[in-house]
């Protein structure tokens, strides 16, 4: 497995907030993102990039990885596990 480079204090906050996962080739990336992506998300999350563009693209990153998150969160608390389909209404509205 490839980890991200970042500092310890940050690793703790992103896992905190289940923001890690492994792709497919087993490099640790964060959600929503590819592993380029990622370290140059890790990389802006340490310094505010100078240059218009690359804000821009840390911006848009960002979005996409809280929008992942967010479907993540919604995956999990949909279900407990224990129901059998839909729930059954007795009547109409």
């Amino acid at each position: 497995m490839n980890l991200l480079e970042m500092p310890e204090a940050q690793r703790t906050e992103l896992q905190a907030r289940s923001a890690l996962a492994i792709d497919g080739r087993g490099q640790e990336v964060l959600l929503g993102m590819n592993a380029e992506e990622s370290r140059f998300f890790i990389a802006c999350m340490q310094q505010t990039p100078s240059r218009p563009a690359q804000r821009e693209r840390y911006a848009e990153l960002k979005v996409r990885h809280e929008a992942a998150r967010l479907r993540l969160a919604s995956v999990d608390d949909e279900s407990t596990g224990d129901e059998e389909g839909p729930p059954h209404l007795a009547h109409k509205f």
